[in-house]
């Protein structure tokens, strides 16, 4: 089913149309006729989404319906939607700042209420998505809720087939809001973007003779990356329904389908803004989670829970494309001895500044990764024994080039590695490539480094180089 709506109206009849209406858009109903009897279904069966129903605009049954709806736990992060009786722009900013999504006139157009209830239920099932992600993210440990005491004031861009109605509309509007205002032609408000920061929102305006420009400008937001999580509001001009329809099925957050309005824009972009920065925040939450999944905090480079799996892709790579790849284990000489004489936070210190070292003398595709307390995975794909062996030497040079200045207590520790290499040519015999196995005897040649001096490179060898194997250089 494409989703549960709930009808809240204290007539039968409104209540049998609806129903019949959205049922045969395949939405599951449930119907109340009053504000505890809704309450009630939501608190046993949670809906997608509230229609409310109202005999007459006049009476604020519908606006007080939904203040009371946005006021309750259960139901205030519920979409809803508010039909009434001929709704006067008055009523309509009340409702909206009620809590209602938006406001319908009776006799309702069904084409444009099922395209807002399209646009609704997307919206919420992005941050219904977002929210079962940080969640995942929150139980596995990975990363916590963030708050910023400080949020970034947001930015709009209007763009308008004038540019007089995007300055007249920015200059209404400003009094009225806390965000940035922006103003472009339409025909430039894309390539204008390269110049300034991705806007928060887009106020889009169409206009009744060619509204084609304005729907290809939304198209265009939302098939960027850059501007994908934007916020849209359109505006268009009265009597067209059907360009309403195409824009929320294209993609706009809101349609103000009465022209331009500043009290009413206001509301409706606030609503946005909201929206897009609850989402925001648990996008960040989520990609910190993942980070922290993968990542070393003291060092920034990638963990064992990330380099594992990732070798082993690299070896079955390569199994299967015959191409030899070095796995090296480099371990930090002396380590024990620095924190010992040093302190911790210096030894801290030392292996931050080793990670940037071996960081930037390697290639991007090359894989670096902190396994231990001093150790350091380096897996290099597409590599040959002599170009293995020379990178080697060449990351044993570049940490002992120079001592690690601890500039707190004035003080330089000379650092070394040593380093314990393996090829993959080497196992190629005994079958598929095991990614484990090579780290396990690189692990071993690192062994020999140290125990035949520190500060070298030694080489594992098992058989011959195989020279079924293609050797590219490093």
């Amino acid at each position: 089913m494409p989703g549960k709506i709930l009808i809240l109206d204290s007539v039968p009849t409104n209540r049998i149309v609806l129903k019949v209406k959205l049922s045969n858009a395949f939405y599951q109903v449930a119907q109340a006729s009053t504000l505890e009897e809704a309450l009630n279904i939501i608190r046993t069966d949670v809906p997608d989404l509230v229609v409310v129903g109202s005999e007459n605009a006049g009476d604020d049954e519908g606006v007080q319906l939904c203040a009371a709806l946005r006021s309750s736990a259960l139901a205030a992060s519920l979409p809803v939607l508010l039909l009434t009786a001929q709704p006067t722009r008055e009523y309509r900013l009340k409702a909206l700042n009620s809590g209602a999504d938006d406001v319908f006139a009776k006799p309702v157009t069904e084409a444009a209420l099922l395209a807002r209830i399209r646009s609704l239920l997307r919206t919420r099932d992005a941050d219904e998505e977002w929210r079962l992600r940080d969640r995942t993210s929150g139980m596995l440990g990975f990363a916590e809720q963030s708050a910023s005491a400080f949020e970034k004031q947001a930015s709009i861009l209007f763009a308008t087939p004038d540019r007089s109605d995007g300055l007249r509309w920015r200059t209404q509007l400003q009094p009225l809001v806390p965000f940035t205002l922006m103003h472009k032609p339409l025909c430039e408000a894309l390539s204008a973007m390269a110049k300034f920061a991705t806007p928060d929102a887009f106020v889009i305006a169409l206009s009744a003779k060619a509204p084609e420009e304005g729907l290809r400008l939304l198209a265009e937001i939302r098939a960027r990356t850059a501007t994908r999580h934007s916020g849209v509001l359109v505006v268009m001009p009265d009597n067209m329904s059907d360009t309403v329809i195409d824009a929320l099925d294209l993609g706009a957050n809101d349609v103000m389908a009465h022209g331009f309005d500043p009290e009413e824009m206001a509301v409706r972009l606030s609503n946005i803004i909201k929206h897009k920065r609850f989402r925001d925040n648990l996008r960040r939450n989520v990609q910190e989670g993942l980070e922290a999944a993968i990542t070393d905090p003291l060092t920034g480079l990638f963990n064992r829970r990330y380099a594992l799996p990732h070798l082993k892709r690299i070896a079955e790579f390569s199994s299967r494309n015959k191409r030899d790849f070095a796995v090296m284990v480099a371990d930090l000489d002396y380590f024990k001895k620095i924190n010992d004489r040093f302190g911790h936070a210096a030894g801290d210190i030392v292996l931050s500044v080793l990670a940037n070292r071996l960081r930037n003398a390697l290639r991007p595709v090359d894989l670096l990764a902190r396994i231990g307390g001093e150790e350091f995975l380096i897996v290099l794909p597409a590599t040959n024994r002599e170009a293995a062996t020379d990178v080697a030497a060449r990351l044993c040079q570049v940490i002992s080039r120079e001592p690690v200045y601890i500039q707190k207590s004035d003080i330089q520790i000379p650092v070394t590695v040593s380093i314990g290499v393996a090829m993959a040519s080497d196992h190629h015999t005994t079958g598929a490539i095991s990614g484990t196995t090579l780290l396990d005897h690189a692990d071993r040649a690192r062994y020999g480094a140290k125990s035949t001096g520190r500060n070298q490179v030694s080489l594992e060898t098992v058989t011959p180089p195989n020279l079924s194997y293609a050797t590219r250089g490093h």
